[in-house]
């Protein structure tokens, strides 16, 4: 009887170690709770990780871009002014976003619009393919008709691809892929 009562008590205690699991397991959820959301909170700032340089220097007196239509993926947007503050790509939670220091339409260089990756904003745009149509039309009514020839899934260290050019072309961008990491980079030419 006495041999029964004994081990009936050794299989009653736990050991040590089990007492410090539940902490780690919250500290590793704790982690990646924290990891996930740093780069939600990132990517979804729209930014590249460095700042291209400026092409105009304001927007103020010329004919910018006030509306975006991508027919073939049902995007018709409102486009708004943006610019790049302390590095970050300010951006329009409701519309598309104009980069300030970009060239206008028919300014003969490098027009970037951006926005966020949503459904009532540029959620489609991974979808667009090369040969499609883009319109742009400007505060003073013109209407500007582009060609998409290139689209590139990258990270936010290809600067070189929002940057100014020479020849007269449009730019747009969202994020994509895990946590918003990656970006989806339309370039279109005039027709």
């Amino acid at each position: 009887m006495e041999h029964s009562q004994h081990s009936a008590s050794r299989s009653t205690k736990k050991p040590q170690g089990w007492l410090k699991v539940p902490y780690v397991l919250i500290f590793l959820g704790f982690a990646l709770f924290s990891f996930g959301a740093a780069n939600y909170y990132f990517a979804r700032i729209l930014s590249f990780s460095k700042v291209p340089e400026a092409v105009v220097k304001s927007t103020g007196n010329l004919d910018i871009p006030v509306e975006i239509i991508i027919p073939s993926i049902q995007i018709d947007l409102k486009v708004e002014t943006g610019q790049i503050k302390s590095g970050v790509w300010l951006t329009s939670d409701s519309a598309a976003t104009f980069l300030n220091t970009s060239a206008v339409p028919g300014g003969g260089g490098n027009t970037v619009i951006y926005g966020h990756n949503k459904k009532m904003i540029f959620g489609n745009l991974p979808y667009l393919s090369l040969g499609q149509k883009i319109i742009v039309k400007t505060q003073s009514g013109k209407i500007y008709t582009y060609e998409v020839y290139q689209k590139d899934f990258v990270g936010p260290e290809r600067v070189d691809l929002v940057s100014p050019t020479s020849a007269e072309e449009l730019t747009i961008y969202t994020c994509w892929g895990l946590f918003d990491s990656q970006r989806v980079v339309i370039k279109a030419r005039p027709t």
